[in-house]
């Protein structure tokens, strides 16, 4: 059983918002392993956030 898109989300979004590169890799290994019916979700939701970001990004 999935949680919650939103709760989903709001951890993904936390998860990103990590400086450190190593504490941000730990976190997502943690999270994959907490929660691994939810990795495709993640990926996906990661996907279309990193598609949506990069025409901003050109456009600069």
């Amino acid at each position: 059983m999935q949680r919650d898109e939103q709760v989903v989300e709001a951890e993904l979004m936390e998860i990103s918002t990590i400086q450190d590169d190593i504490a941000k890799l730990e976190r997502i290994v943690a999270w994959c392993a907490m929660y691994p019916d939810e990795v495709p979700f993640a990926l996906q939701f990661f996907r279309h956030r990193k598609k949506n970001a990069r025409p901003e990004a050109e456009s600069k």
